[in-house]
């Protein structure tokens, strides 16, 4: 007679826990990409309604400090 098997679904767990915490990576990563690009269009965006209203400090009013 040979005692309890170990349980085998702790490895899933692992695998689990590792597909969890790349999925969580790959959020932040997207949201982080998404902020940039959001914040790009919108310096653009100012960039160009400041040039449009034919002003040429331009470049100090779409990056501020």
């Amino acid at each position: 007679m040979s005692g309890p098997s170990p349980p085998e679904h702790r490895d899933d767990e692992r695998g689990g826990s590792r597909a969890n915490l790349a999925a969580l990576i790959a959020i932040v990563v997207l949201a982080l990409l998404g902020y940039w690009a959001f914040d790009a269009i919108e310096k653009q965006r100012k960039l160009q309604n400041c040039l449009d209203e034919g002003r040429r400090n331009c470049v100090e009013t779409a990056n501020p400090r």
